[in-house]
């Protein structure tokens, strides 16, 4: 039997260690926390700190592991890149592709060398001065995901609360400080088989607005309205970039802001996500990422059976990643539950917290306590559906008080759509 490592235990990795149980693979989960959601479904659930990289290679080492992947986090990829570097393991990023897609800053910096768009940035000491009036601004962590130590600073005093926040929240104990822009969302996934990069899908990308802490996401939606768009425009400087770094297997996703007919990139991830867009991608094409992953973790190639349709995997389907988000608090009761696992369009219900979980970490992924996949054969199909499920999820606190943020407006959407 073949043995995996997944460093992080995420609920949000909880998938990739079920697939690697389907596979019948054994698996060592490593987290810190005990009772981390995705231990629960390891082999062996180990407890360990995922930075202490020395005890990290010696289990490798000890229990003879054939491969090591990261969850569902930002932080632990370059602790993957250097545990299977060390250890001569296969690994689907590199050096360049971890200081340039697994980093902010990085990812800007190779955006304007191939001349695409990006986002204005001002360094603290411009900040600082008192001719400064640019506000409002968005202060965050170059290596930190799930929305962790991100602000909207609207004057001098914000941003000192923002960026005080934000180096706490980076191990680089780096911040980046942007233009704050109020634009559409983008997203587009990247899937690498033997040197073949391919955009297996876009999306268009809906928050919520908290103030003074930022947006959490309400809902991803697929394909994106800016599809030609970005093949007209960014598809093949970003595959000229790919190759630059040498991404010849494995899977990165990055976010970008749409404006004036620009495409915008300011958020990279080289790791399966939260959105787990690869869930939609199985289901309608039969493009298995995790499997994929898996196998090139343990085995060191991607079969072909993997990725058998990558040409039509956003074609004829439209389809959402569904956010139910709370206000802090704690969660006494959630109605609806048993309807949304039971909806027709419904194809995943992945849960992040049940009655007794505290909601105390506003502004971060931490309000999600649902992620539900949608899929519709026509757009009018896809919003009824939203909107219908919409009405029946309600979680509630102790005062038996509804705890729900507005949700994801469908018709609006399906208007502009």
């Amino acid at each position: 039997m073949k043995k995996l490592m997944i460093l992080g235990a995420t609920s949000e990795t909880s998938k990739l260690v079920q697939k690697a149980r389907e596979m019948n693979i054994e698996t060592f989960v490593v987290d810190p926390h005990e009772n981390a959601p995705a231990k629960q479904y390891a082999t062996h659930p180990v407890l360990l700190n995922c930075f202490d990289i020395d005890s990290v290679c010696k289990l490798i080492e000890d229990e003879a592991i054939d491969g090591i992947l990261p969850g569902c986090a930002d932080i632990l990829v370059p602790v993957y890149e250097e545990v299977c570097r060390r250890l001569g393991k296969t690994c689907y990023v590199n050096k360049s592709l971890v200081s340039t897609f697994n980093n902010k800053k990085g990812l800007k910096e190779i955006l304007k060398k191939h001349g695409l768009p990006v986002i204005g940035e001002y360094s603290y000491e411009e900040v600082k001065r008192e001719t400064f009036t640019a506000y409002p601004l968005f202060v965050k962590p170059v290596d930190n995901n799930s929305s962790k130590g991100m602000s909207i600073a609207k004057d001098s005093a914000a941003f000192e609360t923002a960026y005080a926040k934000a180096l706490q929240n980076s191990r680089s104990k780096t911040v980046l400080i942007e233009e704050y822009k109020q634009c559409d969302d983008f997203l587009v996934g990247y899937f690498a088989h033997n040197g073949q990069i391919d955009c297996v899908f876009t999306g268009d990308r809906f928050i919520i607005e908290q103030e003074g802490v930022g947006s959490i996401t309400s809902a991803l939606v697929y394909p994106s309205k800016y599809s030609d768009l970005y093949y007209r425009s960014t598809h093949k400087k970003m595959l000229e970039i790919f190759d630059e770094l040498g991404f010849c297997n494995g899977i990165c996703m990055i976010q970008g802001f749409v404006e004036n007919g620009n495409i915008m990139f300011y958020d990279p991830a080289l790791r399966i996500t939260g959105g787990q867009e690869y869930i939609l991608l199985e289901q309608l094409s039969g493009i298995d990422e995790l499997r994929a992953l898996i196998n090139y973790a343990v085995d060191g190639i991607i079969p072909d059976s993997d990725c058998p349709d990558i040409e039509q995997s956003s074609n004829g389907w439209y389809a959402c990643n569904l956010t139910f988000s709370v206000r802090a608090g704690t969660i006494c009761k959630i109605d609806g539950v048993d309807y949304l696992k039971s909806h027709g369009n419904v194809i995943n219900v992945t849960q992040e917290h049940f009655p007794g979980d505290v909601i105390d970490r506003i502004g971060t992924a931490q309000q999600n306590i649902f992620r539900v996949h949608v899929v519709a054969g026509t757009k009018k199909e896809l919003k009824d559906s939203i909107n219908d499920l919409q009405k029946r999820v309600i979680a509630y606190d102790e005062n038996n008080e509804n705890m729900m943020l507005a949700g994801f407006d469908a018709d609006k959407w399906f208007v502009a759509r």
